[in-house]
């Protein structure tokens, strides 16, 4: 969960920053699909352009370095408004499938950790499963 946070926080500021990317190493092995879900589930809703990633090894050791290409429209403003952390490494909230299908306030979306594995609300609401809200952007 730290991470993950570490990981958002990281793309707030280069998009405060107006940077044309921001890179990652995760040296992590279970953290490596968690990232790459999310990275996934950000370029297909088109809150990034792209991202790429390559193998580092350092002696001994392999770490992967993901490189995340922001996206910013026309008048160069970023496309992502705002992203936010809801669980924190202190205290993780869990949304079960019926508060799920209340109405939402913003347009953005939400990122969840369910059993089926890092999805949207809109696909968890489809499937009807509920899980820890890891962020929400919009």
């Amino acid at each position: 969960m730290y991470f993950i946070s570490k990981r958002i926080t990281s793309i707030r500021n280069a998009k405060n920053a107006k940077l044309k990317h921001v890179s990652w190493i995760i040296n992590q092995k279970g953290s490596y699909t968690s990232i790459n879900s999310i990275l996934t589930i950000l370029r297909n809703s088109g809150y990034i352009r792209a991202f790429t990633y390559k193998s580092i090894s350092v002696g001994t050791k392999t770490y992967k370095e993901f490189i995340i290409y922001l996206k910013y429209d026309e008048t160069g403003s970023s496309v992502i408004r705002s992203i936010s952390n809801i669980s924190k490494p202190s205290r993780k909230i869990y949304v079960a499938t019926q508060s799920l299908w209340q109405p939402q306030t913003t347009s953005g979306v939400y990122i969840l950790s369910t059993p089926l594995g890092i999805i949207t609300d809109t696909e968890a609401r489809r499937h009807n499963v509920g899980g820890c809200l890891l962020f929400s952007l919009s």
